[in-house]
Parts: structure tokens; sequence; C-alpha cells
């Protein structure tokens, strides 16, 4: 393990660690080993300055910076196989998609503002190559989606004899206003630990994180738990969650949120752990926290959702927290 890894998972300072140096053996460890897969990841960021593009913007000149920026990262992270990535352009959004069998993923820069980028389910193993591999090199593309959208905007506010102006005098109008890194997983054919009996989703909730159900009429009785172990055919579906602050970056909250809807038989439970940087709260002077746009912009905001957050504390806390007790399977699909 890096050095400077062994700090950062300590302090959460991750400025130094190279996300790309983090062997899977340095990643799974302790409950991470019980987590064979993930259902879906997601990173969603906002720009300023934008509006609709439509109006100001030739999506098709922003799509050939976009392009080259997309196919640096890709060797880079040595994925290859260039000839799988596709770009469509439309008015509103421009989408890349990197059709590999193993490190797939769709980008989107919607017309709003709004930048997407998804990776679909897989084993968690060949996620942790994707991610390590990738993700370092999104704050790049980021900051050139930026630097396209400002000489897009500018060239439409200047005029067209604006166009040799040099990058570094061009006005920054667009801004990153928000950030998030949402991992999913399922947990499900929940089976209690000796006995190998099967449990529904909501006894597992019931037993180590939720306190009571409501009656018929919306009441808690603060007495009893209000519905036997496995009575649940009056229930739709629970779901729980809550945020913490980062305990460094007072821009960052660290959302735990898991559902066990009815479906499938009470079968599974869905957690989604988002890392979340926007600007919200307030200090002790009632002043708004903005966001620090400099920690989304370098690869280590990836590192520290990935190793400190997702490991640490969705999967190694609250996922290994909310199953206790159990045996579970994941999936990186539906359960249907």
């Amino acid at each position: 393990m890096q050095p400077e890894l062994e700090r950062a998972l300590i302090d959460r300072n991750y400025s130094g660690v190279f996300l790309n140096r983090i062997t899977w053996e340095d990643f799974c460890k302790g409950f991470a080993e019980s987590v064979q897969n993930i259902r879906q990841f997601t990173f969603q960021a906002v720009f300023s300055g934008v509006g609709r593009w439509s109006r100001l913007v030739d999506s098709s000149r922003v799509a050939l910076r976009l392009h080259g920026a997309v196919e640096e990262a890709l060797i880079q992270a040595k994925f290859a196989n260039l000839p799988a990535l596709e770009t469509a352009i439309d008015e509103e959004r421009l989408l890349f998609q990197f059709r590999d069998t193993d490190y797939a993923f769709d980008l989107s820069f919607y017309g709003n503002g709004r930048v997407q980028l998804t990776r679909p389910g897989s084993t968690l193993r060949t996620f942790h190559r994707w991610y390590t591999r990738l993700m370092p090199t999104l704050p790049d593309i980021l900051r050139k989606a930026i630097g396209a959208l400002d000489a897009e905007l500018h060239r439409t506010l200047e005029g067209e004899q604006s166009t040799g102006t040099a990058p570094d005098e061009i006005t920054k109008r667009v801004k990153l206003l928000t950030a998030d890194f949402a991992f999913d997983i399922v947990c499900h054919n929940f089976r209690r630990h000796q006995f190998n009996d099967r449990a529904r989703n909501l006894d597992v909730m019931m037993e180590n994180i939720a306190i009571r159900l409501p009656d018929a009429r919306g009441r808690i009785d603060r007495g009893t738990n209000s519905a036997a172990q496995g009575e649940y055919d009056d229930f739709g579906r629970m779901d729980y969650r809550v945020s913490r602050r980062h305990p460094a970056q007072l821009s960052v909250s660290e959302h735990l949120q898991v559902m066990a809807p009815s479906a499938s038989d009470w079968s599974g439970l869905f957690f989604q752990l988002v890392y979340s940087g926007e600007h919200s709260g307030a200090d002790q002077q009632g002043t708004r926290v903005s966001l620090d746009t400099h920690h989304f912009l370098q690869p280590a905001a990836g590192a520290d959702a990935y190793m400190s957050f997702f490991r640490d504390i969705g999967l190694a806390g609250f996922v290994a927290s909310v199953t206790k007790g159990y045996d579970f399977d994941t999936t990186s699909g539906s359960l249907a």
C-alpha cells in the first residue's frame, strides 16, 4: 500500500494519492470481501452560466473538443479499443458512449448544464479496475468542458471576430455548482447466520436499523414493534436515509440510504451511497458554505469518495451494520 494512502485513510487528505495505483488487494479488505457486485455507479455535476445551450452554443464544436478529451482519457486509462467510443449530438445533449465489454460507460452533457457519467453493474473487481483507471481523468474532462463552453459563450457574446482570443483572456463564466459520486449496491437472498433460514428484507431492517412500524391508522405504539416478524403484507416498502458532514471538507456531505421494497417477495435491500458536494448548510455565523470546486476538479475527490467513503463508511460501516447477523448475495442487475 502507498504510504500516502495509509495517511489519507486517517486524515482524509488524498492530495498525494494516485488512484490508479490503488490495487484490488488494497481495496478488498474486511467487509468488502463479502460484496461481490455493484449495481450501478453515477457521477453527476451541474455547470452554471450555460442556460439552454441550443441558443448560445454550437454543440458540434463542443462535441469535437470533448471527443478528443474523452479519447485521451481512454488512452491514459489504458482501455484501448478507441473504435468503441461513439458520439451522439443533438440540441440539448452530447452523449459519449464507450461500448466496451469490460469498461463500458455513458458520459452525457446536457443543455441545462447537467453532466452525468454512468457505469452499468458489474462485479466489484471489474468496477475497481474501471474506476481506478478512468476516474483520475474525469477532472481533466470537466475542466476541458468548462473551457469549451466558456469559449462558445465568449464567441456568442463578443461576436465571430473574437475567435482569436487567447484562452486565458476569455471571461470565465461557467462554474462547477454541484458534484456527487453515487454507488448503488443490492443485497438479497438473506440467510441468518448459523441457522441458514431465509429472511425478508424487513426482517433485517427491523432487527438492525428500524425501531417500530406504524399500524393501519399510522400510529406507532412505543411499547411494541407493531408487526410480528415476517408479517408485512400490509406494508409497501421501508426507506432509511441519513447524511453526515465530511470531517475535512465543509461543502461535502455523505448520504447513506437503504430501501426495502416489497418487490420480489421482500427479498432485496437497495443501498445508495452518495458522496455529495454542493452549496448548502451554514457555518456558525449563518453564512452558506460554498462548494470547494478545486476539490472536485482534482483526482483527490474521486479517491476520497472511493476509499474513505464508499469502502470504509459505506460498505464496512453502513452496509455491514444493516446486514449484521445475516449472510447474503449481491447482484449487478435487477431482482426480477
